[in-house]
């Protein structure tokens, strides 16, 4: 979508302003990034079974990038850092591996544009659609490659390590569900295995455990009971009623 934005806002200059760009290959990337969408989108379902569907549009994105990058200006063009959008999406679904392994990706490939623009290398479909820019110096494009690079890594491993984190809190907190849930079915147990029939309420009345001794006892199934008002279950005489309308601690416990 951000690509499809920024050459479709380049066509609307083109025709605005016929010659503004040297080249007109913007069509061209439009289509092949829908095309590729409608790829990915077809793949979805099976993303599941075949990870190396995930792994191809990761490795997929650098390169178009670079050829925006590359009809752009390259190292003159202002949208390199387009190539943290793939590296952020990487570290958020694959981690900080697929992440740091997509970084080194893109560093290859915008090194290779900038050695074609600073190299005399025959590659005529490159040179067909490169842009007569003004080259800055050597000194210049190191340090903006430099920056580049380093942005690309520090990225991968930021995100990357703020991904594995929370993928770590997930896992934490499943294992904390799964404890409760282990501990409550524990308590169900014990309270089942009592002889003598117990019920809790909370602070209004409504029972919220009722064991088996006590539905032996009542001679009503705990399903029929539980958030029913305990007078009304336990049929209890009215200076019992009057007690339990009074002010009481938040748990209340019965036992018979």
């Amino acid at each position: 979508v951000l690509v499809t934005l920024l050459m479709g806002s380049a066509i609307l200059i083109q025709v605005s302003r016929p010659g503004a760009f040297p080249v007109d290959p913007f069509f061209s990337l439009i289509g092949l990034t829908y095309a590729l969408s409608v790829f990915y989108l077809a793949t979805l379902r099976f993303a599941e079974r075949h990870p190396w569907l995930v792994d191809f549009q990761f490795g997929a994105e650098p390169v178009l990038v670079s050829a925006f990058i590359h009809v752009t200006g390259g190292i003159t063009s202002n949208f390199s850092s387009l190539y943290l959008l793939p590296i952020i999406a990487a570290s958020m679904i694959r981690y900080r591996r697929v992440a740091i392994q997509l970084a080194a990706l893109s560093a290859v490939m915008y090194l290779a544009l900038v050695a074609m623009q600073y190299i005399d290398l025959d590659f005529p479909l490159a040179r067909r659609f490169s842009p007569a820019v003004e080259l800055p110096t050597i000194r210049v494009a190191q340090y903006t490659v430099a920056i580049n690079l380093g942005g690309f890594i520090a990225v991968a491993l930021l995100a990357g390590s703020l991904a594995d984190s929370l993928r770590s809190a997930g896992a934490r907190l499943e294992d904390a569900s799964h404890h409760i849930r282990d501990l409550r079915a524990f308590n169900e147990y014990v309270i089942n295995s009592l002889l003598s029939g117990l019920l809790t309420t909370d602070e209004e009345g409504r029972i919220l455990t009722f064991n088996r001794a006590a539905s032996t006892i009542i001679g009503v199934p705990a399903a029929q009971v539980i958030g029913r008002n305990v007078v009304d279950v336990m049929q209890l005489p009215e200076p019992v009623r009057t007690r339990m309308a009074a002010p009481r601690s938040p748990s209340t416990t019965c036992s018979s």
